[in-house]
Formats: structure tokens, sequence, C-alpha cells
């Protein structure tokens, strides 16, 4: 009789002991898969804020108002251009030359959009969209310059005044005046960082 209760209270025991590693082992290999995800995430919010600052950064080059003798002369020049043709042109390229030369971080941005929107929602895509947006209103903006300058919009001189002032706003950035795509990109950019720095600040 004695023997059956020892062996009952060992078996019990050894039950219990079975029963708590493996809560040991569950909450362990639970403990390290909330690790992993925030790590993941962290990281993450650290690229998108690097790649965001940078993507910024690249658009106030393409935007920047200093121009140089040399540059828009990569465009392939069409075989009947004029020489006025050849100077309108290559001055409204001078905006794609510089896209080609910072699109690196622009792209990136792009690429880890999607990541992004599906951890946090697809209210966070208009935020990343506003710089490719950006770039085809600087593209926009420079190729309706050209128009102007080549004569597409004929006489009707506040028309033409009014596409100018619109398009250099667009193309060119500004530190005296308000600068409307500025304004634009710091909404984007306030959006993007105050998740990112709420995630990054969670995890630490």
């Amino acid at each position: 009789m004695d023997k059956i209760i020892i062996d009952l209270i060992f078996n019990i025991l050894q039950s219990v002991a079975i029963i708590i590693a493996s809560s040991v082992a569950i909450y362990g290999i639970n403990s390290w898969r909330r690790e992993a995800k925030w790590k993941r995430q962290y990281e993450l919010a650290e690229e998108i804020l690097a790649s965001m600052y940078e993507a910024h950064h690249a658009i106030r080059i393409i935007r920047s108002p200093i121009g140089f003798s040399n540059e828009g002369l990569s465009r392939t020049k069409s075989d009947n251009e004029t020489p006025q043709q050849t100077e309108v042109y290559n001055q409204a390229y001078v905006a794609r030359e510089r896209f080609e030369r910072n699109k690196k971080p622009l792209e990136k941005l792009h690429s880890l959009k999607y990541r992004f929107i599906a951890l946090y929602g697809k209210e966070y895509e208009q935020h990343f969209d506003k710089f490719s947006q950006t770039v085809h209103k600087i593209f926009f903006a420079s190729d309706q310059i050209a128009r102007v300058k080549l004569g597409e919009y004929g006489n009707d001189q506040k028309l033409i005044g009014d596409i100018m002032k619109e398009s250099r706003a667009d193309l060119y950035g500004s530190i005296k005046y308000d600068d409307k795509i500025e304004k634009e990109l710091s909404v984007a950019i306030d959006a993007i960082e105050s998740k990112c720095r709420n995630i990054i600040g969670k995890n630490n």
C-alpha cells in the first residue's frame, strides 16, 4: 500500500514538474517571439526614419535654385532640335538629372512603405506617397516652364504669368518665402516620424 502511495506521489510530482517545465518553455518561446517582433519593429522604424530624412534631403537637392552650366547635358538630343529648343529642353532636364543622381533614398522609402502600412495601417500610405507625388510635381513644373519658353501657351500674359509663378514655386526651394512643397512634406514627415518615434520609445 505504501509503495502504491509513493508511486502515486512520484507520478504526481513528475507530472507537476513536466507542466512547470512546459510552462517555462512556452513562456520563454513567447518572450523570444515578442522580443524578436519588437526588434523587427524597432529596426524598421529606424530604417524608415533614416530613409525619410535622406529622401527629404534628396528632394531639396533636386529643387536647389543654384544651377551649374554642365547640368542637363546628359539628355539625349533629337536630330531635328533647334539650338533654342536644345537649351530649353536641357534646362528642363536638370530636375530629372538631379533625381537620377539622388533617387536611391526615395526608392528605398517607397519600398519600405509596404512593410510599414502592413503593420500600422493604410492611413500612413498617403504620407509615404507624398514623396513620389512631390517628385512628379517637380517634373511637371519643369516641363511647364519649358512649354512657356517654347511659346506653347501663346500670348496670354496672365495665363503665362500664373503658370510660371506656380511652376517656379514647385520647382525651386525657397527660404525667403512660404514654400508650399516643404509645408506639404513637413506634414507627411511629422506623421511618419511621430509613429516611428512612438515605436522606438516603446521598445526602449
